[in-house]
């Protein structure tokens, strides 16, 4: 059969596996986008180097971007991508382009046992519909929902909604930062550069993401406030994003940022309070049960080979 070689493109690392259809893929190499001039590059030197002689049927990405007619334009890096180029690089027959979350919508009916850790542990109904989202270096948000044969993807750029406020405070901030930003996305503040704009808003001294979750778990009061209204906020957008797909299957958490804070963390914290805070369909929510994905990233790489089994299924 056929192999597969496959890339998930974030906005600070790319990695890059090989997989065999129906089967889980290899491990990934990891590659720094700014020691990159593009995705070819990396591709290229996975061929070389690490495919050990494999020539693959197919090349797929997974990017953080929009993606229209085989080609992308990554939010968050500047890279211009396109499935000709990709195919060439990595001596593929064809390639696809998918947005990141596409991927990782796909990959949600496949994860194994121990992917995930529970936020809020509920009975899930079979092949109900299935949400993602995740700050990261932007916010990725997906959908999964079944349909005849296996699942269809819905996606999006639902990271750059309206934020909204659920609080007087929420309310001031979010008015505060419109008269900066003009319109305040999700993404403006449930992010890792987001993180970091509203640890600065609440009066906490400049640091980097990583230093503000850091310093948090260390019992940082600072910190502590300015990671926990962001779990608030990020709690109230999940809300949103389960109602709108109805997604009693499960709200699934991704990204860079959670996965170090931990799922017990985020269980702690009043993201779970948020995430029902919705009136009279405070039952309706408080029954979808939610997970924190460990490493989104191997998951992507998976929903690419779902989503690449699923086109060979589709051909005569």
């Amino acid at each position: 059969m056929s192999a597969y070689l496959l890339a998930d493109v974030g906005g600070t690392h790319t990695r890059v596996a090989l997989a065999a259809p129906g089967r889980t893929p290899g491990e990934p190499v990891r590659y720094r986008n700014a020691e990159l001039a593009g995705l070819e590059q990396a591709l290229a030197d996975f061929a070389a180097r690490h495919a050990g002689g494999v020539r693959p049927g197919w090349v797929a990405a997974a990017v953080a971007g929009p993606v229209a007619d085989g080609r992308a334009a990554l939010t968050n890096l500047g890279w211009q991508v396109a499935e000709p180029a990709l195919a060439e690089a990595a001596g593929a027959g064809r390639a696809l382009l998918l947005n990141d979350y596409q991927a990782l919508a796909r990959a949600l009916p496949e994860l194994p046992a121990g992917a995930t850790a529970c936020v809020a542990a509920r009975p899930a109904p079979p092949r109900a519909p299935l949400a993602v989202l995740g700050p990261g270096t932007g916010l990725g948000v997906a959908g999964a929902v079944p349909a005849r044969g296996g699942w269809a993807v819905v996606a999006g750029e639902g990271g750059h909604v309206t934020l909204a406020a659920a609080d007087d405070e929420e309310a001031a901030l979010l008015a505060e930062l419109r008269g900066e930003m003009g319109h305040v996305s999700a993404e403006a503040l449930l992010c890792g550069p987001g993180l970091a704009r509203l640890h600065r808003r609440l009066g906490g001294a400049a640091a980097a993401p990583e230093a503000v979750t850091a310093a948090a778990a260390a019992g940082d009061p600072a910190a502590q406030r300015s990671l926990g209204l962001f779990l608030r906020l990020l709690g109230t957008t999940a809300g949103n994003l389960a109602l709108t797909l109805g997604a009693c299957g499960g709200l699934f958490l991704a990204g860079g940022i959670l996965p170090a804070i931990g799922a017990e963390a985020v269980a702690a914290s009043a993201f779970h309070e948020r995430f029902v805070a919705k009136g009279r369909f405070r039952g309706y929510l408080d029954a979808i049960p939610v997970y924190l994905i460990h490493h989104p990233d191997t998951a992507a790489l998976l929903g690419l080979r779902a989503w690449l089994d699923d086109l060979r299924e589709e051909q005569p």
